[in-house]
């Protein structure tokens, strides 16, 4: 049996069409922009805006119930389950008359509870992870070469958001 043979290599100037980074915090995208102000690509490049949910902490509740009679009705059964850490959420949001079961730091925490709760025959918890919505950036590059594109990997080097895929 004869090996396969390595694909041939592209030459330097064969054109990539499109390709994309995954997305940075600010603080990389500022270095990963200065790394890469010196192959002035120009329009070649664009960034792009990446909206980012920081978790922080992990809300443990039982989903909206529909009414306040209802989220009523269910804190009486949570009460006669030996529950008695929960809060009924209010206001105008769209987890009005969700119960809310504790918020944790960690995934970890949040899960431990979630069967700690189960054990006392509670059902239908979720776990919703919170914490500030902010931005991150990604990076398209079009219409560059194949070295321009080692390049954009080593101006990348050790950060992991520099990874390259084909534009989606």
């Amino acid at each position: 049996m004869r090996p396969l043979a390595a694909a041939p290599a592209a030459p330097s100037g064969t054109p990539v069409a499109c390709v994309e980074t995954d997305a940075f915090a600010a603080g990389d995208a500022r270095r990963f922009e200065t790394r890469l102000a010196p192959l002035d690509l120009g329009t070649r490049q664009t960034r792009l805006t990446v909206p980012f949910q920081e978790v922080t902490s992990y809300m443990v509740y039982l989903p909206s119930q529909g009414s306040k009679e209802a989220a009523d009705r269910r804190v009486a059964q949570l009460q006669e389950q030996g529950v008695t850490s929960f809060f009924v959420v209010q206001g105008d949001s769209p987890m009005k008359w969700a119960i809310s079961l504790g918020v944790f730091k960690s995934d970890a925490a949040a899960h431990a509870e979630v069967a700690n709760l189960a054990k006392k025959g509670v059902q239908g918890v979720r776990i919703l992870p919170r914490g500030p919505q902010t931005q991150r950036f990604a990076y398209r590059f079009r219409g560059i070469d194949t070295g321009i594109r080692a390049s954009i990997v080593e101006a990348g080097r050790n950060m992991p958001a520099a990874v390259l895929h084909i534009c989606k």
